[in-house]
């Protein structure tokens, strides 16, 4: 999930294509249907991985995908017909691209790799001192050595470019993870929400979490580039949405329906 450049859209990514959330009410524009796996949005769009949906003529897997109009058109970069990837991230801004590859394909051997051209080329990551296997990728908006993981064992952080990982936090295991689009905190948790401070290193709760069920954990955070908002989603595809920076939330979704 991500917001649009502008703020004023929520875009959420399903296994049947895109649903926007503005002014209170969802809809469902008329996009290309394509189950997108590892959405990562971007100012203007998003990079993505997955399967074709209905209608589409693209191959499956997916490979590397990228829209730069909200999604209206999908470009394919790499590996169509050869990798899902499910674990990914890209820069708000600019053309950063990370991926954790789970099997050797036609230009990369599994593990970390990165492109800073939009997927076209690419150098691996020798990911030394990351103890935990990553299940989310937030890469930094501006500047592309910057990445973090999410893993049961927390947040790991690198700054150059994925080489060398040092743990960044002590708050047990991580399942969601983004950086916020004014690239001054990363928002990170599992069943409460964190912000790390990149100036100072320290974590701290946001102010309050949704209430959430037990067995639940927090899969996806939206940080708005314009305004307070945020939103986020849960493993049950429970949706939440503050208007004031994690002060309050209010429930917008209820497994995977709109409310």
């Amino acid at each position: 999930m991500s917001f649009t450049g502008d703020g004023n859209q929520l875009r959420v990514a399903t296994h049947t294509g895109i649903v926007s959330y503005e002014d209170g009410s969802w809809s469902r524009p008329t996009l290309p249907i394509n189950d997108y796996m590892g959405y990562s949005g971007t100012e203007d769009g998003f990079f993505s991985s997955g399967h074709p949906g209905a209608g589409s003529n693209l191959i499956n897997p997916i490979g590397l995908v990228r829209s730069q109009d909200f999604g209206a058109t999908v470009q394919t970069i790499n590996f169509l017909g050869e990798t899902d990837f499910h674990v990914m991230g890209a820069s708000y801004y600019g053309d950063t691209v990370y991926v954790l590859n789970p099997s050797q394909n036609s230009l990369l051997t599994p593990g970390l790799h990165y492109s800073l051209d939009a997927g076209q080329n690419w150098e691996q990551s020798a990911a030394s001192g990351l103890t935990a296997n990553p299940t989310q990728i937030a890469v930094h908006p501006t500047e592309p050595n910057l990445v973090a993981l999410a893993t049961q064992s927390g947040v790991f952080l690198s700054n150059d470019f994925g080489n060398t990982f040092s743990q960044a936090t002590n708050t047990g295991a991580v399942t969601s993870i983004a950086f916020d689009p004014n690239g001054d905190r990363l928002l990170f948790g599992m069943d409460a929400l964190f912000e790390y401070d990149l100036q100072t290193g320290q974590s701290n709760p946001l102010p309050s979490t949704p209430q959430i069920d037990a067995q639940q954990v927090i899969f996806y955070i939206g940080i708005n580039p314009v305004t307070d908002e945020l939103a986020v989603s849960t493993s049950d595809r429970d949706l939440y949405y503050s208007h004031d920076g994690g002060e309050t939330w209010t429930p917008i979704g209820a497994d995977g329906r709109s409310l």
